[in-house]
């Protein structure tokens, strides 16, 4: 199940490309289908490595963490600066809580996970925590181009006057910690049950593709 799911969001990640031909925002319906099959496709590998109860307590945490922070940005703009989310309404919980960032957040965060280990086998819970966390924070600000350009999933203003250094430096450096804690919850011992090839991996680099042709994209159209 696990190999399908991911093969499954791997394509449909690259179908992604067809968004950039098209208006900023429209085919909403790829990015639910889309976040739940990344989603799918994390939350079975987990249960591969960890089993069913580890899973749900892995993606239990995931979520509360990653939930906990969107609501309290949306309600106050802190810590991941004045965001609003403009997906379908019908998956944003009483204006308040957007559903598919929590989501992409955990999967994004498995997979990197998954992936990690699989990189670097052996290593102990903190080190595995931190190359985890990084490849995590490199696919989010790799996809900082899609998100707000392509899909536009939000609108980011500073907090106060001048650029977004500041409020965007918080934001990765509280996602940066948050996910480094919350993979201290997931199985440490990857090595155990992971060859020298992931489908997570493989859905991870999908989406780093998909997301650099938006960064080339961009670069180009403002050049």
């Amino acid at each position: 199940m696990n190999r399908i799911a991911a093969w499954l969001a791997a394509a449909w990640t690259l179908g992604g490309f067809a968004l950039f031909a098209g208006e900023a925002g429209s085919h909403a319906w790829w990015d639910v289908v889309w976040v739940l099959l990344v989603s799918l496709a994390a939350y079975t590998g987990l249960v591969e490595t960890g089993g069913l109860g580890r899973a749900r307590v892995c993606a239990a945490v995931s979520l509360v963490v990653f939930g906990g922070m969107a609501v309290m940005t949306s309600l106050t703009g802190w810590p991941l600066g004045p965001l609003r989310f403009a997906g379908p309404g019908a998956l944003v919980l009483g204006n308040v809580l957007p559903l598919l960032p929590v989501l992409l957040a955990f999967a994004v965060l498995a997979l990197a996970w998954k992936a990690a280990g699989v990189a670097f086998p052996g290593l102990e819970a903190r080190a595995l925590a931190g190359v985890a966390a990084g490849f995590f924070l490199a696919t989010l600000g790799n996809g900082v181009a899609f998100f707000a350009e392509a899909r536009i999933w939000w609108l980011w203003n500073p907090w106060g006057s001048g650029g977004a250094l500041v409020p965007g430096f918080v934001a990765f450096a509280v996602l940066g910690v948050a996910a480094f804690f919350v993979v201290r919850v997931f199985p440490a011992d990857t090595a155990l049950k992971l060859g020298r090839w992931s489908d997570a991996a493989l859905v991870l680099l999908a989406m780093n593709l998909l997301f650099a042709g938006a960064n080339v994209l961009v670069w180009v159209v403002s050049a």
